[in-house]
Protein backbone atom coordinates (compact mmCIF):
# COMPACT_ATOMS: atom_id res chain seq x y z
CA UNK A 1 0.00 0.00 0.00
CA UNK A 2 1.60 3.44 -0.94
CA UNK A 3 2.31 6.05 1.79
CA UNK A 4 -0.28 9.00 1.88
CA UNK A 5 0.98 11.87 2.54
CA UNK A 6 -0.39 14.79 5.02
CA UNK A 7 -2.06 18.19 4.48
CA UNK A 8 -3.45 20.96 6.62
CA UNK A 9 -6.04 22.77 5.15
CA UNK A 10 -6.71 26.26 6.58
CA UNK A 11 -10.06 27.59 6.03
CA UNK A 12 -10.25 31.37 6.17
CA UNK A 13 -12.53 33.95 7.69
CA UNK A 14 -13.06 37.21 5.98
CA UNK A 15 -9.95 39.22 7.20
CA UNK A 16 -7.59 36.10 6.00
CA UNK A 17 -6.94 35.25 9.37
CA UNK A 18 -7.23 31.55 9.91
CA UNK A 19 -10.25 30.10 11.74
CA UNK A 20 -10.12 25.96 11.12
CA UNK A 21 -7.44 23.74 10.48
CA UNK A 22 -8.40 20.20 9.46
CA UNK A 23 -5.82 17.74 8.44
CA UNK A 24 -6.51 16.00 5.24
CA UNK A 25 -3.91 12.42 4.07
CA UNK A 26 -4.39 11.53 0.50
CA UNK A 27 -2.32 10.09 -2.32
CA UNK A 28 -1.01 13.59 -3.86
CA UNK A 29 -1.17 17.37 -4.03
CA UNK A 30 -4.09 17.32 -6.68
CA UNK A 31 -6.37 14.95 -4.78
CA UNK A 32 -5.82 17.44 -1.43
CA UNK A 33 -6.92 19.99 -3.13
CA UNK A 34 -10.35 18.07 -4.38
CA UNK A 35 -11.20 17.03 -1.19
CA UNK A 36 -10.32 20.56 0.86
CA UNK A 37 -12.88 22.23 -2.34
CA UNK A 38 -15.35 19.49 -1.62
CA UNK A 39 -15.06 20.53 2.18
CA UNK A 40 -15.00 23.86 1.60
CA UNK A 41 -18.35 23.55 -0.60
CA UNK A 42 -20.04 22.31 2.72
CA UNK A 43 -18.68 25.48 4.87
CA UNK A 44 -19.66 28.04 2.69
CA UNK A 45 -19.09 30.93 5.35
CA UNK A 46 -15.06 30.73 5.20
CA UNK A 47 -13.58 33.12 2.46
CA UNK A 48 -11.03 30.76 1.35
CA UNK A 49 -8.80 27.95 1.63
CA UNK A 50 -4.99 27.21 2.09
CA UNK A 51 -3.75 23.63 1.65
CA UNK A 52 -0.31 23.43 3.32
CA UNK A 53 2.35 20.54 3.12
CA UNK A 54 4.58 20.88 5.58
CA UNK A 55 6.31 24.33 5.17
CA UNK A 56 5.05 25.04 1.35
CA UNK A 57 1.96 25.71 0.45
CA UNK A 58 0.30 24.02 -2.14
CA UNK A 59 -3.09 25.71 -3.09
CA UNK A 60 -5.11 28.92 -2.21
CA UNK A 61 -8.76 29.78 -3.16
CA UNK A 62 -10.40 33.04 -2.32
CA UNK A 63 -14.18 33.64 -2.73
CA UNK A 64 -14.44 37.26 -2.02
CA UNK A 65 -13.53 39.74 -4.30
CA UNK A 66 -12.57 42.17 -1.88
CA UNK A 67 -10.35 39.67 0.39
CA UNK A 68 -7.18 41.49 1.32
CA UNK A 69 -4.22 40.41 -0.26
CA UNK A 70 -2.13 41.84 2.47
CA UNK A 71 -3.21 39.12 4.85
CA UNK A 72 -2.64 36.23 3.18
CA UNK A 73 0.93 34.52 4.41
CA UNK A 74 3.81 33.94 1.77
CA UNK A 75 3.80 31.13 -0.23
CA UNK A 76 6.55 29.24 2.19
CA UNK A 77 7.28 29.18 6.05
CA UNK A 78 10.74 29.44 6.89
CA UNK A 79 10.97 26.93 9.89
CA UNK A 80 11.65 27.95 13.38
CA UNK A 81 15.55 28.14 14.38
CA UNK A 82 16.32 26.22 17.42
CA UNK A 83 19.28 26.99 19.37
Amino acid sequence: MAQLARFRCCFLDATGAIALTEAIECADGLEAISIAQKIWTHRPHYHGIELWQGFRRVHLEVRARDFPASRLRPATLRAAKTA
